[in-house]
């Protein structure tokens, strides 16, 4: 396994390497909300702050078509005409991105950046993120494994990932662990937590079965002098605003539906804390917890083997309660709505382990320093 370079990592290439043009090829990107395509962005603009060029190319979809601007590296749209499963047909994504590059950095899954690596004819370095394995489904798995050996590097965020995603058995030696990251800055603009009661937790994410929300509301109707925002959307959303009726808990919880990613952190301003009460380790890493952290803010997480683990320590940024446990959760949400000098410390234990950990500029200057291990042997 590669080591992973450290916070003293060069941002800058050998000599006579200069600029480095990065390709990114993501499903989604901004303004759809999401934690893959936030790391997308965020590699996207920290690279172009450290003097390189990045170009996204990404599918849109007819309700995101309309959103554009706020960039300052090049983002190329592809139109889908539907999906097929979890996999867009987006047939311009491969004209899209038959790009001149220096470095073609796949975000899997993604079956469809596969093809396009796949059918370069030029042997321009690859790097894959692999952000979670491919789901079964119509695209065979065996493109993404071969795009896995073809890779010069892997990076994961976390040495749980190494564990968790079957595809990359036997190829250790190519994985880099770099942690995910965020724009740090515009997290640090939220004020302190209110501190009054009732104490008002947080819930940020799609409303999918995974994500636990069912639990969150049973161990809410246990607690007292707690409100609950949901914000995010999904098919889970009309069960848990049945659940939340019949829990006769309604008047202390406020539906968002999806929220503009750009705002959030104005819907942070009103929360003590965060809870993130995941079930399976379908949550990977949890960049949501990452950005609550920044904005000074205690989080509540599960013990989940997942990345999740390396963000919030226990004891010291928050709590780490037992997977489904109603009981485990609510105590912890009480003991948080208590005591708000505690909420204070963990928030300032929060946002110190980001600026030392998970800052957009460190999570940037460690892929150009892979990137730069990488060319210094090729070059298109």
């Amino acid at each position: 396994m590669f080591v992973a370079a450290g916070p003293t990592a060069t941002s800058g290439l050998s000599p006579g390497l200069g600029t480095v043009r990065i390709l990114h090829l993501a499903k989604y990107y901004w303004p759809r909300s999401g934690g893959r395509e936030r790391v997308v962005q965020n590699l996207a603009e920290g690279a172009f702050q450290l003097g390189h060029e990045a170009e996204v190319i990404a599918v849109e979809t007819h309700w995101t078509w309309s959103k554009r601007g706020r960039h300052r590296h090049k983002v190329r749209r592809v139109f889908s005409f539907g999906a097929l499963g979890s996999q867009e047909f987006a047939p311009g994504y491969i004209a899209a991105a038959w790009k001149s590059a220096d470095i073609i950095h796949v975000h899997h899954p993604h079956p469809l950046a596969d093809l396009v690596s796949l059918l370069r004819l030029r042997r321009t370095p690859l790097v894959v993120t692999q952000h979670q394995d491919v789901r079964p489904g119509p695209v065979s798995p065996h493109l993404s494994r071969w795009i896995l050996r073809r890779a010069g590097a892997i990076v994961v965020p976390s040495s749980s990932h190494v564990a968790l995603c079957r595809e990359l058995a036997g190829l250790e030696s190519k994985v880099e662990v770099i942690p995910f990251a965020i724009d740090e800055r515009r997290w640090m603009e939220v004020p302190p937590p209110p501190g009054r009661k009732p104490a008002r937790a947080i819930f940020i994410g799609r409303l999918v079965r995974w994500k636990g929300v069912d639990l969150l509301l049973r161990a809410l109707a246990q607690t007292e002098d707690i409100e609950l925002d949901i914000v995010g959307d999904g098919p889970e959303s009309p069960r848990l605003k049945t659940l939340a009726k019949a829990l006769a808990i309604t008047d202390r919880v406020r539906f968002f539906g999806e929220f503009p990613d750009e705002d959030l952190p104005f819907r942070m301003v009103a929360a003590d804390f965060l809870v993130l009460p995941s079930v399976t380790s379908s949550e990977m890493f949890g960049l949501v917890a990452i950005e609550a952290m920044a904005a000074g803010r205690p989080v509540i997480t599960t013990d989940l083997p997942s990345g999740v683990r390396d963000v919030n320590v226990a004891g010291e940024t928050g709590f780490v309660v037992p997977l489904r446990d109603v009981d485990a959760l609510a105590g912890a949400m009480q003991t948080l709505a208590a005591d708000p000098e505690l909420v204070r410390k963990m928030g300032a234990a929060g946002r110190s382990r980001v600026l030392e950990h998970f800052t957009r500029e460190e999570m940037a200057r460690r892929h150009i320093a892979l990137y730069e291990r990488l060319l210094n042997g090729s070059r298109e």
